[in-house]
């Protein structure tokens, strides 16, 4: 359960950053194949699976993630604050179990643990469209939701309807600045991508706010007067607020031709060189948040070397779609 103390919990967690990847073992890793990649995994106890292979990739992510949510929730002196960013393995859950239930399917999800809430709660709520467990405001988002499949299903709308629910509540939390920072400059990054993706599938503005997540610094105006805007002067019209070099870059390298990846790996960075200063922080719980997202990132770093050594991508392009690591 959670703790009261400061000292105890950074130094727990100062205990397990060092078994954090870095980026020598994932130079090791993108030397070999896919198959090697996981055995090196496999060999220092990663996702805690003996005999996994290339299939069971995404089970050993799974397993990393849920002990580090776990072990936050242990020793964690500010819940309120370290639940905002645990609270995403919840929405994950949420979006899974909903549009499975809504297509009748049958197939096992992959559900994350260490959320809020169990899987197997999440599991009665959907089942059951009881959503008043939840803290504000997803039941309102959900209920919603529900009313609105009586007129056909839209999996893209649980997505960001879900989504904007999580802002919100990150946005409700009080005297947790770094937690305000960190999802606005969120909320902005994905708000400048799905203009992107508007763009680039042709949609209205109808369209494009419907994609829209409640906005942080960069004003849903100027996002909708982009949508038909040069490509050129996106940069201009949208690098705004904390982020604005970040957007910046990514939207021109866009303006390039070189398309959305870009944005999406300065939003990863950016939310990760957040923290980075927590390396050297005892007496708040910047640490124990800077764990998780350095978890999360090594997880999605982990998931592009292997994903793209089945795929025989080179490994310049590899390298090039790489995230910051914690600590470098």
């Amino acid at each position: 359960m959670p703790q009261d103390s400061v000292i105890y919990g950074v130094t727990r967690i100062r205990c397990h950053e060092k078994d954090l990847l870095g980026p020598a073992r994932l130079q090791r890793m993108l030397d070999g194949s896919a198959e090697e990649a996981v055995r090196q995994l496999v060999d220092i106890g990663y996702g805690g699976l003996p005999d996994a292979t290339v299939a069971d990739m995404e089970q050993m992510i799974a397993n990393e993630l849920a002990a580090a949510y776990t072990l936050v929730e242990e020793v964690s002196f500010r819940p309120a604050l370290t639940d905002a960013f645990r609270m995403k393995a919840d929405v994950h859950n949420l979006k899974l179990l909903l549009k499975l239930r809504l297509m009748g399917s049958r197939e096992t999800p992959l559900l994350l643990q260490g959320g809020v809430f169990s899987p197997e709660a999440l599991e009665k709520m959907v089942e059951s469209a009881d959503y008043r467990q939840l803290p504000d405001p997803f039941p309102a988002a959900l209920a919603a939701l529900e009313e609105s499949f009586q007129a056909g299903i839209d999996p893209a709308r649980i997505s960001t309807a879900l989504d904007s629910a999580y802002i919100q509540y990150a946005y409700s939390i009080r005297k947790a600045p770094m937690v305000t920072a960190y999802f606005k400059a969120l909320a902005d990054f994905d708000n400048v991508l799905a203009l992107l993706r508007a763009r680039q599938m042709g949609a209205n503005a109808a369209r494009l706010q419907q994609m829209l997540l409640p906005p942080g610094d960069v004003p849903q105006e100027a996002l909708l007067g982009a949508l038909e805007a040069p490509a050129e002067s996106l940069a201009r019209a949208l690098a705004q607020g904390p982020a604005r070099e970040a957007l910046g870059k990514g939207l021109e390298a866009f303006a390039r031709g070189e398309g959305i990846a870009p944005l999406e790996r300065e939003r990863d960075n950016y939310l990760m060189n957040q923290f980075q200063g927590a390396r050297f922080d005892n007496d708040s719980a910047a640490p124990l948040v800077a764990y998780l997202l350095a978890r999360e990132q090594e997880a999605a770093c982990i998931r592009l070397i292997i994903t793209a050594k089945r795929n025989g991508l080179p490994e310049n392009i590899i390298t090039e779609r790489l995230r910051v690591l914690y600590g470098w």
